[in-house]
């Protein structure tokens, strides 16, 4: 483990109050032993320059997937006091449609006899990873539509239907959507991310509920234990 770091448990390490100067917390992060064979350098300084930010609160966190970053470590987490915290719009980075998707399915594990062919099939029908390129080629008056519609445009071109709007916040679009104000270099960036999962560590697989935490919310969501 890199110097000046302090294990608090078996998955729990911290980053103490003077690892860098200026640290008004510790910076506390979460991996096993073999994942600590990955871990950057880069990484934990940014973890400890996040907790010289003003009005930061307890901890400066990491999770497992801790990685050198754009300001805070991939993976960093800090709360801030409201009178005299920060604001940081952008502090992990700016990956395009950077966030977490679940899809439920009817299948069971036992539906599954294929695994590698099913999981070929869907990397076949959405690219992932640095210099991924779909099919969907957006002209300049789609990507303005597909800013300011949102999910409405993917409905609208077959990639959804009225309840998936439904169950989106917003009903899955920021009514305030402006195109006028993104700049000709990220359109040309985001024409042809438009249909993949982004690059960096974006990622798409297949998972089983093993357990329900909350009865009442798996209730609501339609979520069983086995479900694929």
């Amino acid at each position: 483990m890199i110097d000046g770091v302090v294990r608090n448990g078996e998955y729990e390490w911290e980053l103490p109050v003077g690892f860098i100067p200026g640290m008004h917390v510790p910076g506390r992060f979460f991996l096993s032993d073999t994942l600590t064979k990955t871990l950057e350098e880069g990484a934990l300084q940014q973890l400890a320059n996040v907790a010289t930010m003003p009005g930061i609160i307890k901890n400066s966190l990491a999770m497992p997937d801790i990685h050198w970053g754009y300001g805070f470590p991939i993976g960093g987490v800090a709360a801030f006091e409201y009178d005299t915290g920060v604001i940081s719009p952008g502090g992990v980075g700016f990956d395009i449609n950077c966030g977490v998707r679940l899809l439920s399915t009817p299948l069971q594990p036992s539906d599954l006899s294929k695994k590698k062919e099913i999981l070929d099939k869907l990397y076949d029908a959405v690219p992932v990873g640095v210099g991924a390129r779909s099919s969907l080629r957006l002209s300049d008056t789609q990507l303005d539509d597909m800013m300011t519609d949102g999910a409405l445009f993917a409905v609208e071109e077959g990639y959804g239907n009225q309840e998936d709007i439904i169950h989106c916040e917003e009903q899955g679009r920021m009514k305030e959507a402006d195109p006028a104000h993104v700049s000709r270099k990220a359109r040309s960036r985001g024409v042809p991310q438009s249909g993949t999962l982004g690059a960096g560590n974006h990622f798409l697989e297949i998972q089983v509920v093993e357990e329900i935490y909350d009865e009442e919310a798996a209730r609501i969501f339609g979520v069983e234990q086995g479900q694929i």
